[in-house]
């Protein structure tokens, strides 16, 4: 054999041997894992809570978003009311205007029940 051949048969027993080594050979690590779990613990006790306080959270912008789904009813109606108000006023006012003297002398005799000829 060629002693080039007995190095690179050499060379991969050891290989061999150090995989296998690696493998088998090594007793485990011993990691306490009881830290770990207990802060696991803790952060799923803390998910929880937050999904919790989201869920109260999300009733809550449900609820005021009727309320103001209300409030916005309440508004439009009460700026409609506002808008027939003053049309109604500025009608009355224009009814008003188009009087002539003597039609407003009546008008407010008629109102007040004064006479025109009467003296107090």
């Amino acid at each position: 054999m060629n002693t080039q051949k007995i190095t690179t048969f050499l060379l991969y027993a050891i290989l061999g041997g150090f995989v296998a080594w690696m493998i088998w050979g090594q007793k485990p690590v011993e990691v306490d894992v009881k830290p770990y779990e207990d802060r696991i613990t803790k952060l799923e006790q803390k998910v929880d809570s937050l999904h919790n306080e989201n869920d109260y959270l999300e009733l809550q912008s449900d609820s005021l978003r009727v309320k103001i789904e209300n409030s916005t009813r309440k508004i439009n109606k009460l700026k409609y009311s506002i808008y027939v108000i003053k049309k109604e006023t500025q009608a009355k006012l224009d009814s008003i205007n188009n009087y002539t003297g003597n039609e407003l002398q009546q008008f407010f005799t008629d109102r007040y029940r004064h006479d025109q000829d009467s003296i107090n």
